[in-house]
């Protein structure tokens, strides 16, 4: 049974605005529009991913292999995972306050920024609805 979830939504939401973005700008240049073409296939890829039942059941099976180790390991995985999100966000906005406007290479830089983003609220998710 597939499951639609908030997260489906987000990565193709994101997935089309990354297509939209790559084949309306006309200024664009060919490297980043191949970038953004294959970040958005990524996220559609995501989005059937986060719809099958295997992507839970994988992600429960990692969370007894860690109830069984130490007790640093089951903490580490989250904090690196919110660093991870914060350091992305964090650099993003600084990437915006340097530079005052969005350029393609800063459209570039936060699609990637997305693809570390989404995934990973995805797994804290699911991490907390699996320990509840």
């Amino acid at each position: 049974m597939r499951r639609f979830t908030f997260f489906t939504l987000a990565y193709l939401a994101a997935g089309v605005c990354l297509t939209a973005i790559a084949l309306k700008y006309p200024n664009i240049t060919p490297n980043l529009k191949t970038i953004l073409l294959i970040e958005a296939g990524m996220l559609y890829t995501f989005s059937i991913f986060s719809t099958s039942p295997f992507w839970r059941q994988t992600l429960l099976q990692s969370q007894n292999k860690l109830r069984q180790q130490a007790t640093w390991k089951k903490k580490f995985l989250p904090i690196a995972l919110w660093l991870g999100i914060g350091l992305t966000i964090f650099s993003s906005l600084f990437n915006l306050v340097v530079n005052h406007y969005w350029t393609t290479e800063a459209i570039g830089q936060a699609a990637l920024g997305l693809m570390i983003i989404l995934p990973s609220a995805e797994n804290l998710f699911l991490r907390s609805q699996t320990q509840s």
